[in-house]
């Protein structure tokens, strides 16, 4: 999982003043927000289902369709249909939670004929899921090895058919599951890339640091709802749209999903992201100085500049630091060699 800065801050001192190639006029002024497609109206269907219609699974399928539209989401609901019911039947009619979440674990870490003797694993090759086809749903439903991404969302996709009360959270550029048990009320974190075992919050902290204010504002370890949870899935989304230089559709996107889950990491740093890929599109491959930009193109040009800083302070304010999730090498003791 990666939510991340597709552009640094020296592009963007770069932007303000260079450019790099010659100058061309704009046929006409674009507007300060330019017009959405299709992929954002996807997004917003999904956003605005009621919460007692949200289907974790075929909201993932719907969002990755969008990234890759041989997607079958019909067929792959279908398969996650059938894991289901296998897992009711290993686990007995009137099965309590806690027995369900036990057959979930067994279903897809145990090697049985319940998942032809392949158990799902976590991909080793690709565990942060840097490649982006490899955190789509049908990606880990046909090899069976996942990531921090796909492999929560499959638990959490099951957890809800199965009756269980699960759900997202995050963690640097990492996802786990929270799950509620019936018995104690207590929130358990379940971290999926290992065997769904427990995790405590402080053994989160240690491998991914993070700061106090980022949980505290929850952009890190929330106890996500429904709709915060879509929002997380939708970050594919975003990274797609920003990867294949469609700037203003990813910034559309995030302002469709911030109302839900304000201080989701990406749509905090989208208008960042999108803001520096627009300076160059319009205007750094266009124009060779800022002095060259046209008049009427100007209110253009320093809306978009304001968004770049604007979006990063924000996020710094919550709490987030661009070396979220990286330790920090241990401090060398002074030497007490006098020479």
């Amino acid at each position: 999982m990666r939510t991340k800065l597709f552009f640094s801050a020296i592009a963007w001192f770069v932007a303000i003043c260079f450019a790099v190639s010659p100058a061309a006029a704009l046929a006409r002024a674009p507007s300060l927000h330019l017009p959405t497609n299709e992929s954002v109206q996807v997004v917003r269907t999904v956003m605005t289902t009621p919460d007692d219609k949200i289907d974790f699974a075929k909201a993932k399928l719907t969002f990755d369709r969008i990234y890759d539209p041989t997607t079958d989401v019909a067929g792959r609901l279908k398969d996650i249909d059938a894991m289901t019911q296998t897992i009711r039947t290993m686990a007995g009619t009137s099965a309590p939670a806690r027995l369900r979440l036990i057959m979930l674990r067994k279903y897809i870490y145990e090697a049985g004929a319940w998942n032809n003797n392949k158990p799902f694993q976590y991909d080793l090759s690709d565990p942060f899921g840097h490649k982006p086809a490899n955190r789509l749903l049908s990606t880990y439903l046909v090899t069976h090895h996942g990531n921090c991404v796909s492999m929560p969302i499959l638990f959490v996709a099951l957890a809800q058919r199965l009756g269980l009360n699960a759900t997202l959270s995050t963690a640097p550029n990492h996802m786990f599951v929270k799950y509620m048990d019936d018995v104690t009320g207590k929130t358990i974190n379940l971290e999926t890339t290992s065997g769904a075992y427990p995790a405590r919050d402080v053994y989160i902290r240690q491998n991914m640091p993070m700061t106090d204010e980022a949980i505290a504002n929850g952009i890190y370890m929330k106890t996500l709802s429904k709709k915060e949870a879509l929002a997380v899935m939708a970050d594919l989304v975003i990274e797609h749209a920003f990867a294949t230089g469609q700037y203003q559709q990813g910034w559309d996107i995030a302002n469709v999903i911030s109302p839900y889950y304000p201080n989701n990491l990406s749509a905090l740093l989208a208008p960042t992201n999108a803001a520096l890929g627009l300076i160059q599109t319009e205007f750094l491959s266009k124009y060779p100085t800022k002095a060259d930009i046209p008049p009427q193109l100007m209110d253009r040009f320093n809306f978009l500049e304001k968004a770049v800083p604007g979006a990063l302070n924000h996020a710094y304010a919550l709490g987030w630091r661009e070396t979220d999730g990286e330790k920090q090498p241990a401090a060398v003791p002074p030497s007490t060699n006098p020479h």
